[in-house]
């Protein structure tokens, strides 16, 4: 990775002295360690004495009505133990909570079991806990299950339509869950007054997260003690709490959620699914540990799915390229539920992108269909939106006979215009856009690329450039947003930091570690703050009985909320240390500093105290100051005043077959800012692999049902075309360096920024390759088959708009 402003990323000296900075330097990762050696703590990986496994009937229908269940057969099983029904679930259980309702939303009733109708296929219906999962498996072969089977929807669009089966007849009247809409100024006039408009319907496909760990859950029950200990995959262990005691009728504080190493979560492990409280059932009713570990084939259908969704976009603009207006109504597929944290919003956030326009307007309507839940997934909402205003930016290039890159670069929010409100409210804080666009193009000889024309090479192909340049809302502005949304969640982090006699310091988050490296960026934090040395930083995650309460592992927001909290503990920390160390040294606290393993006077650096005899005076109370407490440990609590906003470019060169619509991705150049970066490999880390995940949506992954039958067709790995390593091209990573005003040490997420740009950027390329066939790609995923289809002029028919609904919508809150 290329970073083009300070800091360098090797370790710095301080300006007040030769003490060695560890932000912005690439530590070794913390995690490293244990994951190599195969030491990990997985949920799969607790075994507890006596531990039994449970099963899950699931619904083979798409939507059915649950006429007869007779499970006595599957009981009376050699090795089984425990059976349970709907009606059982039913009575001892609350509906699952949504953390993220959607605005103007109604409440559907959602029991871990399907009670009287199942919505979709995979739905579970009864669990079954026997000796082993094999024995477990057995029974439901035994189990006596009557479906009547339901007309169904799988079509987002279809399930609109006045004629539809209402899959929730008892809450609604359609399948529109609800509607909502944001915006400013009057688009509809910049419509009629502009010189040019582009518009079109851009189909996004249906994916799955596909961590390497799918979900599971260990449940164990002491009654004598009323104690629930659930090990969970999990990114947000005391959500999870709060969600089983809630859902289970049990106070929170019988609840410990521990979620240790979790094996990648990309937003599909937020809050409670059926099988963690039906494992918890069951556990409290035999008061024996209880496990469940996904399978691949119930994680394509039990799970949650994300992105799908049609777009109607339209941008006006005048003669010379400048923007007048935008819109976006879309219709977004949430599946048969609404899941704990349901239909992505960012698509409304950002709908405009890095472009400034003061006349714009988003609607969004999320609609249930017969198929598996949607929830959160990295990126969510704005990949989907991206692909929909930048595939119209190059046609308006072409359109006005302009340079794609000069119509961008014209039409940016600029660093003076900034801090900028967008038409639905978002704020962006700093940045500048246009230097990542111009860097984009410079990188991959845009200028030459034009003045080359689109000469076919000797084999035949064409060559195109295509850009994406995007925005990413990363962290939430504060718990007063959430709560005008109905969001169940703050938007704070805590984190608790403690000294010990070996001379280190313990820093207990509730953060999950799941990959993005927050334990090291957490002890860099730490470390540079405090004063002391990287390695004597130790962070215990993940466990709600050691660490404070807080929100966890989402949205980008780790960085932003928690740097502020381990900033805030960590000068408490220091503060104490110092003036203990100075009642030692017989200085004031003032003339004390903390270097590496050391307390000492700053003007005679010999006189020293080691760290391990001033965590002791603390800890035992003897040779303290007078009036000074024992002990020596801070909680702190930060929430953040603003959303930080990451941006940048990318540009993808492709090679394209005319004839046969096959290509290949050449060259991907991403540029991108993340404001002051904490680990220079850790960011890179964190964007290659976003991109990975943008890379498979854009290219092959898509999960398909069968119209006729509501079936899902391709729920193995066999038949999803997730991307293996040789599928990816190589990536080009240039990062900036703008701190953000509104943020700890001025951070910007990176966790999601990959997934954004990918599809907007190949396609972009495979249309300019083949400009002079009139080819525009409006869907995702781009096959070879749709290139190929649209060189032959099989696009499907134009459907009918998505007009912006008359009447008022409930809205999303600032910033949705």
């Amino acid at each position: 990775m290329t970073i083009l402003e300070d800091p360098a990323t090797g370790a710095r000296a301080d300006e007040a002295g030769d003490r060695r900075r560890v932000i912005g330097t690439s530590q070794l990762r913390k995690e490293d360690d244990r994951l190599l050696r195969g030491d990990g703590r997985f949920t799969d990986d607790v075994e507890p004495a006596r531990v039994l496994y449970m099963a899950v009937a699931r619904c083979p229908y798409p939507h059915a009505r649950i006429t007869h269940v007779d499970a006595s057969a599957a009981a009376a099983l050699a090795g089984v133990e425990h059976v349970l029904t709907p009606a059982e679930v039913r009575r001892d259980t609350e509906p699952l909570s949504v953390l993220r309702p959607v605005p103007g939303a109604p409440t559907l009733p959602y029991y871990a079991l399907a009670q009287d109708v199942a919505t979709h296929e995979g739905q579970p219906v009864v669990s079954v806990v026997a000796s082993s999962r094999h024995v477990a498996e057995d029974a439901l072969e035994l189990l006596d299950i009557t479906y009547e089977p339901l007309p169904h929807v799988v079509d987002v669009l279809s399930a609109l339509e006045p004629d539809a089966p209402v899959l929730h007849p008892s809450v609604l009247d359609s399948n529109l869950l609800a509607a909502n809409s944001d915006g400013s100024g009057d688009p509809e006039a910049r419509f009629a007054e502009a010189d040019v408009v582009v518009e079109g319907r851009f189909r996004i496909n249906r994916v799955t997260a596909l961590p390497m760990e799918t979900r599971g859950v260990v449940a164990q029950w002491r009654s004598g003690a009323r104690e629930l200990t659930v090990h969970c995959s999990s990114q947000v262990p005391h959500l999870i709490r709060k969600q089983l005691a809630e859902t289970l009728r049990l106070d929170e504080s019988e609840i410990r959620a521990v979620a240790s190493d979790v094996g990648g979560g990309f937003g599909q492990k937020l809050g409670v699914f059926p099988e963690d409280v039906l494992a918890c059932l069951h556990a409290i009713a035999l008061r024996r540990p209880v496990k469940w570990s996904e399978d691949r084939a119930e994680h394509f259908r039990g799970s949650t799915h994300a992105r799908e969704s049609v777009h109607d976009y339209r941008i006006a603009a005048d003669s010379t390229g400048r923007i007048l207006a935008m819109t976006n109504v879309y219709a977004t597929d949430i599946g048969g539920w609404n899941s704990p944290f349901g239909s992505a919003q960012l698509s409304s956030v950002v709908f405009n992108g890095p472009y400034k326009v003061d006349d714009g307007y988003a609607e969004r309507r999320v609609t249930l269909t017969n198929k598996t839940p949607v929830g959160a997934y990295r990126g969510y909402g704005q990949p989907e939106v991206n692909f929909a205003y930048e595939r119209l930016m190059d046609q308006l290039a072409r359109r006005l006979d302009l340079d794609p890159v000069e119509l961008r670069a014209r039409n940016m929010v600029t660093p003076q215009d900034m801090p900028w409100k967008n038409p639905t409210g978002a704020v962006y804080d700093s940045g500048d856009y246009e230097r990542c666009l111009r860097m984009a193009a410079d990188a991959v000889d845009w200028a030459g690329h034009r003045a080359r024309g689109r000469t076919p090479r000797p084999d035949g192909r064409l060559v195109g450039i295509g850009f994406a340049s995007f925005v990413e809302r990363t962290g939430y502005a504060s718990a007063r947003f959430l709560a005008r949304r109905g969001s169940v969640f703050g938007a704070h982090e805590s984190v608790t930091l403690r000294a010990n006699r070996s001379g280190g310091i313990d820093a207990y988050t509730g953060v999950s570690t799941m990959g993005q490296s927050s334990e090291t960026a957490f002890a860099q934090v730490v470390a540079d703050v405090f004063g002391t040395d990287y390695e004597a930083v130790r962070v215990h995650a993940g466990d709600t009985a050691t660490s404070p309460l807080n929100t966890g592992a989402f949205a980008s927001r780790t960085m932003i909320a928690a740097g502020g909290a381990l900033r805030a503990a960590a000068e408490q920390l220091a503060a104490k240390t110092r003036r203990i160390a100075a009642w030692q040294l017989d200085v004031t606290a003032d003339e004390v500093e903390i270097a590496g393993s050391v307390a000492r006077v700053g003007a005679e650096p010999a006189r020293a105290v080691p760290l391990t005899a001033v965590y002791t005076a603390a800890i035992t109370g003897q040779g303290i100051p007078p009036g000074e407490e024992p002990g020596l440990e801070a909680t702190a609590h930060f929430e953040p005043s603003d959303a930080a906003y990451s941006f940048g470019t990318a540009a993808a060169q492709v090679a394209v077959d005319p004839q046969t619509g096959e290509f290949e991705v050449e060259r991907f150049v991403m540029v991108h800012d993340g404001g002051t970066v904490v680990n220079p490999t850790i960011v890179e880390g964190q964007v290659r692999g976003g991109l990975a995940q943008g890379f498979g949506a854009a290219l092959s992954e898509e999960l398909r049902y069968d119209a006729d039958t509501g079936q899902l067709v391709n729920g193995s790995m066999v038949d999803y075309f997730v991307p293996t390593a040789a599928d990816l091209p190589q990536v080009e990573l240039l990062h900036t360096e703008v701190p953000s005003p509104v943020t700890p040490f001025g951070v910007r997420g990176v966790g999601e920024v990959g997934t954004i740009p990918p599809g907007a950027a190949v396609a972009n390329a495979v249309c300019d390759a083949l400009a002079d066939h009139g080819v525009e790609l409006t869907a995702l995923p781009i096959t070879p088959e749709a290139v190929w289809s649209a060189l032959a002029g099989r696009s499907a028919a134009r459907e009918p708009e998505l007009t912006p609904t008359p009447a008022d919508l409930p809205d999303g809150g600032v910033e949705y």
